[in-house]
């Protein structure tokens, strides 16, 4: 059996992402806002701690966004910061201008996913005659059409890993 089996499909399975030296902390985390917005994902805050330590913060942030992109198909994204000896730093710019940044370590991982049949129209118990609907619809019916999802999905969280790549550098 093909994918019509697999469920979620994942696009991204713990990507991990390391920098250590100067980043955009504050702009890393304005991230979030800003690709849910402009890709209509609903987002929250599932975790945040921060500690003050010897040398420098720690924070530890699990961020969740989902989008329902048909009555079939979820997009689920979750990204999960963790970010260690954290210190103020200012920094010169290449145009002469100052400005504050952080320095630190920090750890990102990525997951991305698409969960079909979110709505359990069909059944996923193996041997009912609607888990084989199922698996005929996404076999034969919607394959190309999952396909496109998947693709679309696999755009999108690359567009979030350049800007935070971008962020981070």
């Amino acid at each position: 059996m093909g994918k019509e089996r697999k469920n979620p499909i994942n696009i991204f399975k713990n990507l991990l992402i390391k920098k250590a030296g100067i980043l955009d902390f504050d702009g890393m985390f304005a991230l979030i806002p800003q690709f849910a917005s402009q890709y209509n994902y609903d987002f929250i805050e599932k975790k945040h701690t921060e500690k003050v330590g010897p040398t420098g913060n720690y924070i530890e942030s699990n961020w969740y966004m989902e989008r329902k992109v048909t009555y079939y198909i979820k997009f689920i994204i979750e990204v999960e910061f963790l970010v260690r000896d954290m210190n103020t730093v200012i920094v010169e710019l290449p145009d002469g201008a100052k400005k504050k940044r952080n320095q630190g370590r920090v750890e990102v991982v990525f997951n991305a996913r698409m969960q079909k049949n979110y709505l359990k129209n069909f059944s996923e118990k193996k041997g009912e005659f609607s888990d084989f609907l199922r698996a005929v619809y996404e076999k034969y019916l919607a394959k190309a059409r999952l396909k496109n999802y998947e693709d679309k999905l696999e755009d999108e969280a690359r567009d979030f890993l350049d800007d935070l790549k971008e962020k981070l550098d």
